[in-house]
């Protein structure tokens, strides 16, 4: 099979092939335009589609699409939730060493200052 790289991404191609390895050799190849990917039954008599490897990469490059697309939310939320479990006593005393630490400074907008 042949797929066009300015339609599916490398991660993609590489999802949709390890979906087939626990019932077919996968051989995957390129050049400048195109990825080729050969596949191989392990078992005899055991079918593996080329139509069901298509909508695999099909899937998996949605997927990856709406990975890159929420990413940034989702980075956002972890820092959010991240920031909410800091402990917000004025002084924390590591070792011998006291440190003081201002809400201010912890739960600042990280994303603000690329706007």
């Amino acid at each position: 099979m042949r797929f066009n790289k300015e339609l599916y991404s490398h991660v993609a191609l590489i999802k949709a092939a390890y979906n087939y390895t626990d019932r077919a050799y996968v051989h995957l190849d390129s050049d400048n335009n195109y990825y080729y990917v050969e596949i191989e039954a392990k078992r005899e008599g055991q079918n593996v589609s080329e139509k069901e490897f298509m909508n695999e990469l099909l899937a998996q490059s949605a997927r990856h699409e709406v990975y890159k697309q929420t990413k940034e939310i989702r980075e956002l939320l972890l820092a959010r939730a991240m920031a909410t479990s800091v402990i917000t006593d004025e002084a924390f005393i590591v070792g011998d060493i006291e440190e003081n630490y201002s809400e201010d400074e912890i739960l600042k907008d990280w994303f603000a200052d690329n706007e």
